[in-house]
């Protein structure tokens, strides 16, 4: 792991314009675990969602924001999110794992 503080939090969001180009057509929303790298709690949720904005996408809730401090810790929550934290980009303070999308009226 990087140097720095690792915060992972199950991030539920939506569409939030009509060209964002990282949820199926027809979704209405999704919902998936996230790392993000910050100094404390409050500064990762302000990047989950300012990344997430960049997407095209709108956060709804943040829950289960915790640190960690290894990503074995990560791989027991989400093994894609091990694999995208473990091959982040320099630079980069936030990615995310699997997604679960969902439609309208509670449909998946």
């Amino acid at each position: 792991m990087g140097k720095g503080r690792w915060w992972i939090a199950l991030v539920t969001f939506e569409p939030n314009a009509s060209d964002q180009q990282l949820l199926p057509a027809g979704t209405a929303g999704a919902c998936g675990w996230m790392v993000a790298l910050a100094p404390d709690e409050d500064t990762a949720a302000d990047l989950f969602t300012r990344d997430m904005a960049a997407w095209g996408v709108r956060v709804i809730e943040i829950e289960q924001e915790q640190e960690v401090f290894s990503d074995d810790e990560i791989n027991e929550v989400d093994a894609h999110l091990a694999v995208n934290f473990r091959n982040m980009k320099p630079g980069e303070r936030t990615v995310w794992g699997t997604f679960f999308a969902y439609g309208g009226e509670g449909e998946a």
